[in-house]
């Protein structure tokens, strides 16, 4: 009778491990053997999903490992960041959250799971602590540009530049990272005093197509470096923003202040998490209604405006505040459907950042162009704004000025020729009671041509134009945002950082200047320059255009 027993149990214990092996196949690997998957499979991807204590603790993580807590939640809400297809190590202490993780991701019908067994208490390889990641000692990593969103994939590609803005040589890296954090690859820059580096994506980078983002690390700890990121379509349209100092990052809510969703039109967010450990982000809509994302350290996210409703346009909804972006960068698109038979493509940063004073330094509006405003209310409480046109030479209309009283945490948008201004009016300033953010929309009634640039903080005593176009034109605008006389210095350059050619003009208080780039600089052959710097002894607003030859493509920045 014992042995009929012990023989059923033997039976039922060999079934119940049959099963269980059946039922889950991910697989279970020694720290020798993660090693070598992680030697030899750069496709990996390292999930640690002790919580974020635990992951940031003296003790560290494996490099290049994400974090995406368990027991908290954060894991079983956001595993869909990663497909089915991923090759994905579970880490976690010492195994027992790990294995129902990844039995979890086997149900799932992920394919490609194997789980770390015994853990980090187990683990002997090299490991990185946050403090290492944020604050880095080694040669690079001490001034930071961000390119928070690339795309080269055969469909769409992605153009970047640097401009080193000092008299001292400046080196770095740029440091190329997938969605999820994850770094893949690196390119080495060297640059020279007052040089300029621009690269395409696709041509530079092995697996171009698995880029997210991309960090340019320096070696100076005051660098003046700038650049932008130009994003595009060959022959169809492009966008472009420039690239965000680590001192830009924002710090508190980010403000979308309009929103696009219709037969028409769709709008995409990209949102970069530059922190090590998750964010909880509220996306509070201007209709009231309020959608939750959760970004995991060092991850990128895109979606379009539809993608949270569903699929579904969302035509009622104008603009909305993200609650919680502290340490995240954020970027918006506008583009135009394929049913509305248009061309358009515009973009520009998300921003924390407010001001009383809103200036938008170029109104184009006539037979072949179209310009259009959009102005958030950040505050609680109604605001007054004023739009006040003025004159090409500094003249103020005030008595054609406009008052608009907008909601608390509300949008104002409107196209330039609804103002009824006079047709002598230039340029307009907005005058707030309370804080705002807004930005210009310039586009063609063709439809095949549409730039964005914001109008916040836009005024400063120098700035650059960061790139001269070589296969269509470049415009720029000047206005003097000041009641004294602007002495204003342009200076061309070449990409090696060589002089070209420069020109001092005069600008009256409040007047502006707009001209072709070459056409700014008298008798002055400037066609081997690639960028122009200006310094002004008044704060100036500028921005620049760049159109493509053909007619189709166009793309706008501050000139800051």
């Amino acid at each position: 009778m014992v042995k009929s027993i012990f023989r059923y149990n033997i039976m039922a214990l060999f079934m119940l491990i049959l099963v269980t092996s059946s039922a889950f196949a991910y697989t279970d690997v020694t720290v020798e053997e993660a090693v070598q998957l992680i030697q030899d499979n750069d496709k990996l991807i390292i999930v640690d999903i002790r919580e974020s204590y635990e992951f940031c603790d003296e003790n560290g993580h494996i490099v290049n490992a994400v974090n995406y807590p368990y027991n908290s939640g954060f894991f079983d809400d956001n595993y869909t960041d990663f497909s089915q297809e991923d090759y994905i190590l579970i880490v976690c202490s010492i195994d027992n959250r790990s294995i129902q993780a990844s039995e979890f991701l086997d149900l799932q019908g992920y394919s490609n799971v194997y789980n770390l067994s015994a853990g980090m208490e187990a683990w002997e390889g090299d490991t990185i602590a946050c403090e290492e990641e944020e604050n880095d000692d080694t040669p690079f990593k001490i001034s930071l540009l961000y390119y928070p969103y690339i795309a080269s994939n055969g469909d769409w590609e992605t153009e970047i530049a640097l401009i080193n803005d000092d008299d001292a040589q400046l080196n770095g890296i740029l440091k190329a990272y997938n969605n999820k954090g994850q770094y893949l690859s690196e390119i080495s820059i060297e640059l020279s005093p007052l040089s300029r580096k621009e690269i395409v994506i696709g041509n530079e980078y092995i697996n171009p197509e698995q880029v997210n983002y991309i960090i340019f690390e320096s070696n100076s700890e005051n660098a003046e470096v700038k650049g932008y990121l130009k994003f595009y379509r060959e022959g169809l349209y492009r966008a472009s923003v420039p690239a965000v100092q680590d001192t830009e990052i924002n710090t508190g809510d980010i403000f979308i202040s309009h929103i696009a969703s219709d037969s028409d039109w769709w709008t995409g967010i990209s949102l970069l998490n530059t922190n090590s450990s998750p964010v909880e982000l509220s996306i509070e809509f201007d209709n009231g209604i309020i959608r939750q994302k959760t970004l995991a350290a060092n991850m990128q996210q895109t979606f379009l405006i539809r993608d949270i409703f569903d699929g579904q346009p969302q035509q009622g909804i104008r603009s909305a505040v993200i609650r919680g972006g502290s340490g995240v960068i954020g970027l918006e698109l506008f583009g135009s459907t394929e049913n509305s038979g248009k061309n358009y493509l515009s973009g520009i940063l998300l921003k924390d950042d407010t001001a009383s004073e809103l200036y938008f330094p170029h109104i184009a509006s006539d037979q072949n162009w179209w310009t259009g405003i959009a102005v958030y209310n950040t505050s609680n409480i109604e605001n007054f704004i004023t739009v006040i046109p003025f004159k090409s030479d500094g003249t103020m209309l005030a008595s054609d000025a406009v008052s608009i009283l907008i909601s608390p945490y509300m949008q104002y948008a409107t196209l330039f020729k609804d103002l009824g201004f006079p047709a002598e009016a230039a340029w307009i300033k907005i005058k707030s009671q309370e804080p705002v953010t807004g930005f210009g929309l310039f586009a063609t009634h063709s439809g095949n041509q549409m730039a964005g640039c914001t109008g916040v903080n836009t005024t400063q005593n120098k700035g650059t134009f960061p790139k001269l176009e070589k296969n269509g034109w470049t415009g720029i605008a000047f206005v003097n945002t000041e009641g004294d006389l602007a002495n204003i210095t342009l200076t061309a350059y070449d990409d090696g950082g060589n002089f070209i050619a420069d020109e001092i003009m005069e600008v009256l208080p409040y007047e502006k200047k707009v001209y072709m780039a070459e056409e700014f600089f008298k008798d002055k052959d400037i066609s081997d320059a690639t960028y122009i710097r200006y310094s002004s002894n008044m704060r100036i607003a500028a921005f620049q255009l760049n159109g493509s030859s053909d007619g189709m493509m166009l793309d706008g920045l501050p000139g800051r």
